[in-house]
């Protein structure tokens, strides 16, 4: 899995948090293709490419939970 963050993206402040994610995304879906951080947004492709548009507060479990639906639903 590739783990794209971009500067000014809301989730990543840290290298800490960098691992959190990558753990926690690990766990969800580990043949998952890419995840791109972004500024505005978050881009998960898994089997498909899905845009996400972040809330007021996004987490590393909100991106989690993104990854988690889309497997669910076969995406």
């Amino acid at each position: 899995m590739r783990i794209d963050v971009y500067i000014g993206n809301p989730i990543i402040a840290t290298q800490q948090d960098y691992y959190e994610l990558e753990e926690l995304l690990h766990e969800v879906e580990p043949d998952c293709h890419s995840v791109q951080l972004r500024q505005e947004r978050l881009i998960i492709e898994n089997l498909s490419c899905r845009t996400f548009h972040y809330p007021r507060n996004p987490t590393i479990q909100w991106v989690a939970d993104r990854l988690r639906n889309m497997v669910e639903n076969g995406l």
